[in-house]
């Protein structure tokens, strides 16, 4: 009897580990399971990759910048047969945009390209911001930030800033072009 109690004891364990190991429903596993399908483009870049001089950051940015760790990004282009498909891929990530686990930030629309950022984390602190950026003509984009203790308050402005001075144009070319 003891025996059986062990078995069922440890089965159950399992059970529970691999159901909470189980990435479903996330951007991360999307990114993984279309990456090397046709039509995907998939670029990961490291922020310390972007030569930026943070020497005239404020305070702020300093800790947004060096808040990052990494960014992945998986774009889907539409081709000109491909309108129905692109559709599908994009209900599939606005579904898993609406997960409980991610929080919506904001949400906007400009120049043509509709914007939703979510993050996950908890209180004022976030470890992952995700963005999705799509255009009708042209297809989708999903960038996945991730870093440490990233304040999105700070990152909103640091985005802000280095718009402004085209910071990293030449390292984000391709991320750029791909909305060509």
């Amino acid at each position: 009897m003891l025996r059986h109690i062990k078995t069922l004891f440890i089965n159950f364990i399992l059970i529970v580990l691999l159901a909470s190991c189980k990435n479903e429903g996330s951007i991360q596993t999307y990114i993984v399971e279309h990456q090397e399908l046709p039509n995907f483009t998939v670029i990961d870049l490291s922020p310390k990759m972007i030569a930026i001089n943070d020497a005239e950051f404020t305070k702020e940015q300093k800790d947004a910048y060096h808040s990052l760790e990494k960014i992945n990004f998986l774009g889907y282009r539409i081709a000109d047969n491909n309108l129905e498909a692109y559709h599908k891929e994009l209900d599939n990530v606005e579904k898993i945009f609406k997960n409980e686990k991610y929080d919506e930030l904001m949400e906007f629309k400009t120049d043509g390209i509709k914007f939703t950022v979510n993050t996950e984390g908890t209180g004022e602190v976030v470890d992952e911001v995700l963005i999705l950026a799509s255009i009708e003509e042209k297809g989708f984009g999903v960038a996945r930030v991730l870093g440490d203790n990233m304040k999105p308050e700070h990152m909103v402005k640091l985005i802000n800033d280095l718009q402004k001075a085209d910071a990293g144009k030449n390292q984000l070319k391709g991320l750029v072009d791909f909305f060509k």
